[in-house]
């Protein structure tokens, strides 16, 4: 028979750590500290975070100091302009709002369990959702009337950077953007993008205009709508043709409907808004083949146990959308 090996030569199997503080750091730094760096980091200017904190200018500064002096390193840096985040705070940064929310989740969800059902949800939503938000919204408040839902309506590429930094809980917009490990995709529908123009447009009454026909007029644009821009010029390029020249870009619906309206120029917009553009005195133009569908749903970010609020607002999505389709 072999040998037993000797108890040195045993593998040693490494036993659960007992909860605990790993570093001073760990131990010191609270949601207070990391209040006091985040207001200045925003407002980027001590005496203006003070100010919003309630607290004196020597009183914020010593908060920052302790902050540094736990974590090791510089995380805001004084310029002649204001103060910045250094690399080091930038990086606290992004993950210190997380904090923040998941402390705000959790206090919500602590007084829904006490019967109070109340909470707060930051929604964005893109272009493709402005008629149906309304009703998600309605669903929601029906089984939770005491939840505040923030609204913002901006483009695809604004919204997926406030659902990475933490400023909405959750987005209602086309999905076609990168997959990030921290971002949950939910499909819920498809949709469609048209032509819109004015009512006595040139393009008008001709029948189904071929592409190149477009770009011979000036485009509008949502502003910073790059994602959806670079879209539009694929539809072009796949014709083998250039982009449509844009000459104006706006974070208005309305505004870019007068523009149209009162000009030669041309807009993409999701199908979803041709009842606002038509009772706007607008038309669609007929384009020889389509110009492009977008998946449509919600993202936030992944969580097992999503809180109450925000769980009770995705689950309205579902049901509106399922009732449209």
């Amino acid at each position: 028979m072999p040998n037993a090996k000797s108890p040195s030569a045993r593998v040693k199997i490494a036993l659960p750590q007992p909860p605990g503080y790993r570093t001073i750091a760990e131990r010191e730094i609270d949601s207070r500290l990391l209040r006091h760096f985040l207001a200045v980091a925003e407002c980027k200017s001590f005496t203006a975070a003070a100010e919003a904190l309630n607290l004196t200018q020597p009183g914020l500064t010593k908060s920052i100091h302790k902050l540094e002096r736990l974590l090791g390193v510089k995380v805001l840096e004084r310029h002649h302009t204001g103060v910045e985040p250094t690399p080091f705070g930038e990086a606290l940064a992004s993950r210190a709002r997380l904090i923040e929310l998941e402390l705000a989740h959790a206090l919500s969800e602590i007084e829904s369990m006490k019967g109070g059902l109340t909470g707060t949800v930051n929604v964005g939503v893109g272009p493709s959702f402005l008629n149906c938000v309304s009703q998600v919204v309605l669903a929601m408040q029906a089984h939770r009337p005491n939840v505040r839902v923030n609204i913002s309506v901006a483009v695809m590429d604004t919204l997926l950077a406030g659902l990475i930094s933490a400023g909405f809980d959750i987005i209602c917009t086309s999905l076609e953007f990168p997959s990030y490990p921290e971002v949950t995709k939910e499909t819920l529908s498809v949709g469609e993008h048209l032509v819109v123009s004015a009512a006595d447009h040139a393009l008008l009454g001709r029948g189904p205009v071929n592409p190149k026909d477009l770009l011979a007029y000036p485009w509008v644009a949502f502003s910073k709508d790059n994602m959806g821009i670079a879209r539009m010029g694929a539809v072009f390029a796949a014709n083998r043709l250039r982009p449509p020249r844009i000459t104006s870009t706006t974070n208005s619906i309305e505004v870019m409907f007068d523009l149209i309206r009162n000009s030669n120029c041309l807009a993409s917009i999701p199908a979803s808004l041709r009842p606002n553009a038509l009772a706007r005195g607008l038309a669609e133009l007929s384009v020889r083949g389509a110009l492009w569908q977008a998946t449509l749903g919600i993202a936030y970010r992944s969580n097992p146990a999503p809180a109450a609020p925000l769980q009770a607002f995705i689950n309205a999505c579902r049901e509106v959308c399922r009732a449209m389709d």
